[in-house]
């Protein structure tokens, strides 16, 4: 669910069905790196994409089993995340993106411009980027990826190192990376929340009143 302070997700043209069809280990990257876009966040590893002007459209990279892949999107918009492209670079020169998906992702960005919302090169998410993906525990997959984000908040206002995080939370410095980096598998809703009581912050479960009709409950993060 998307809460009101979060932007939009729209894929632009095949970008979607593009991810599903990558590692599920890459999908756990990119959807991270999405989910924190949608709250006015940046991945660790977004950076620029070079000839785009500015810090505006974003290149997330990804090396996986020998092949390296990226995923581009477009923050320019008040309202709404773009996906504009999401591949596996197969270009031999070096780590420059190949013309033709730098041409593929121009041409994606005029069709945001435009105000596309509403033609069929655009697919308005759920608000659940991990539900879009159809990964299965998707609610569970976006909590922890709340809980994620705001651990990452508080290593970065306390200043601490990887490494001194690593200890007082107790796990290794690559598993810590892991975590902040969206790759969540192995790691449970509870050592993330103990994570944040170590961290030096306050943990309540609140559990909501009786629903009046058989639907499924949700859950939600909600910081004080």
């Amino acid at each position: 669910m998307k809460t009101p302070s979060q932007k939009s997700v729209l894929w632009v043209g095949s970008s979607k069905k593009d991810l599903q069809l990558l590692p599920d280990e890459v999908q756990d990257v990119f959807g991270y790196a999405l989910h924190l876009a949608q709250s006015g966040e940046k991945h660790p590893d977004a950076k620029p994409l070079k000839g785009f002007g500015g810090a505006r459209v974003l290149e997330v990279v990804e090396n996986y089993a020998t092949n390296a892949y990226r995923a581009v999107y477009t923050v320019r918009f008040d309202t709404a995340v773009y996906v504009l492209h999401v591949f596996q670079k197969k270009s031999n020169s070096g780590i420059a993106t190949p013309k033709p998906d730098v041409e593929k992702i121009r041409e994606r960005l005029k069709i945001a411009e435009k105000e596309a919302e509403m033609t069929p090169n655009i697919e308005i998410s759920s608000g659940n980027i991990y539900a879009d993906l159809e990964m299965p525990d998707a609610e569970t997959r976006q909590l922890k990826a709340q809980l994620a984000s705001k651990i990452t908040d508080i290593i970065k206002h306390k200043r601490m190192t990887q490494t001194e995080a690593a200890r007082l939370l107790g796990m290794t410095q690559p598993k810590l990376s892991h975590l902040l980096r969206g790759q969540f598998r192995g790691i449970s809703e509870t050592k993330m929340l103990e994570c944040l009581t170590l961290l030096g912050r306050d943990v309540q479960i609140v559990i909501g009143k009786s629903r009046r009709t058989p639907k499924a409950g949700s859950l939600n993060v909600i910081f004080s």
